[in-house]
């Protein structure tokens, strides 16, 4: 079997062409390895492995945020689907490679990236990135020089229709919010429902599908307000509105930071009524700000958490058990659902590789067929006709604490 070979290089221009030019200047020898990313334009390569012919397709190319604000994300998904890489090699004796470059989160960034992928004629897909602005900017470089992106995360509606070749691993928003109204309504029944959103692309879309759903369900969203995330700290006088209508449910649709403060400052001002949020809060973090202050809290996401007390309560199917253990044990932490979105997608793309190859227009159309795949980021995991993921959706309750997933 051939060594596993992994290749980081960073996101700058710079760095990029000074490894495509190694690349080509190797007379058919690919240098991998694991490599540290530091300053724009610097790459550092540990070690050599294998051999490959200059042209042979064997590469996902990721273009991810390792530095700036989202660097943790693009940390957590990296990881996913370095994991993912090494275990499909190791378990079908391919040599596959993986190149994850530097978009700093930034669209602009990532259009200067896409374009050193798509001149890569090793690469089979580029696979980013964590934000939808990010993938969206790329778009138009893939579908020009077709070739296959497949996100790990991007989940804008507008994403797979921006051209054949776009795919992603996470459930559009669309469907995301009409579940998420179709869910509280099961659980609860028609109520009158306050929003309070941030004032971002995901926030607006979102809020918009989901009020359409809720309301075609029979429920009321008898209040919708807006905030912009990060700056607003007093959030009593739109809150103090809000308890004056009365709700049934209040559903927040926000970063677990903001959550976490408007949901204290509802308890202070005795709101009764249940409260809800979205999956950003299925965090360490949220559960240390809040403890068991808002216990009863509804908790609704896309994609699995991977928590203390979601693995002790032993609900794991067996491949997410064994993808949280190869985790832990590969990078001495508990991944998240970022890093499971990036493993699932690996395999989705080199499971569909071993059945066509890799030539993109072979594997779109087999990606299209996709159905029922038995993913760790989600389950039922299918493509419909418009290209866009659908699957089930996971419902966790704030107990003692601690989240605990609802039967």
């Amino acid at each position: 079997m051939k060594r596993q070979k992994l290749l980081k290089v960073a996101g700058g221009a710079l760095a990029a062409a000074m490894s495509l030019a190694m690349l080509a200047g190797c007379s058919g020898n690919t240098t991998s390895g694991s490599s540290s990313t530091g300053e724009t334009g610097t790459a550092s390569e540990s070690s050599t492995a294998g051999e490959t012919t200059g042209t042979e397709k064997n590469k996902l190319a990721f273009f991810l945020p390792m530095t700036g604000d989202q660097m943790q994300y693009g940390e957590s998904l990296s990881r996913g689907a370095e994991l993912a890489l090494k275990q499909y090699n190791e378990k079908n004796g391919t040599d596959y490679v993986i190149e994850i470059m530097d978009d700093k989160g930034d669209p602009k960034e990532a259009v200067n990236v896409a374009n050193l992928i798509v001149s890569d004629p090793t690469v089979i897909a580029g696979m980013g990135s964590f934000s939808s602005s990010c993938a969206m900017a790329a778009a138009p470089v893939f579908e020009e020089a077709d070739l296959l992106l497949f996100s790990p995360n991007a989940s804008h509606t507008d994403f797979p229709a921006m051209g054949e070749n776009m795919f992603s691993a996470v459930m559009s928003q669309k469907y995301e919010g009409a579940e998420f109204a179709d869910a509280l309504i099961e659980m609860f029944g028609a109520q009158n429902v306050a929003i309070l959103y941030q004032n971002t692309d995901h926030g607006v879309i979102a809020t918009d599908v989901f009020t359409k759903q809720y309301e075609a369900g029979g429920g009321k969203v008898i209040m919708s307000e807006t905030f912009i995330p990060g700056q607003t700290k007093d959030f009593s006088p739109v809150l103090s509105r809000i308890k004056e209508q009365d709700p049934d449910l209040f559903y927040v649709n926000a970063s677990y930071n903001d959550c976490a403060q408007i949901f204290m400052q509802a308890k202070a001002l005795n709101m009764d009524c249940q409260l809800v949020g979205p999956g950003m809060l299925l965090t360490e973090e949220f559960l240390d700000v809040v403890g068991n202050k808002i216990d009863g809290t509804i908790v609704m996401s896309s994609v699995p958490a991977f928590l203390p007390s979601v693995l002790e309560s032993g609900e794991l199917d067996a491949a997410s058990k064994n993808f949280v253990d190869s985790y832990t044990a590969e990078y001495n932490e508990v991944p998240d659902g970022f890093a499971a979105s990036a493993f699932d997608a690996v395999n989705i793309v080199l499971d569909a590789v071993a059945k066509v190859g890799t030539d993109t227009p072979a594997l779109r159309e087999e990606l299209k067929t996709l159905r029922d795949y038995p993913g760790v980021s989600g389950y039922n995991m299918s493509f419909n006709e418009q290209k866009e993921m659908v699957k089930g959706i996971y419902l966790f309750e704030i107990q003692d604490g601690q989240f605990v997933r609802v039967k």
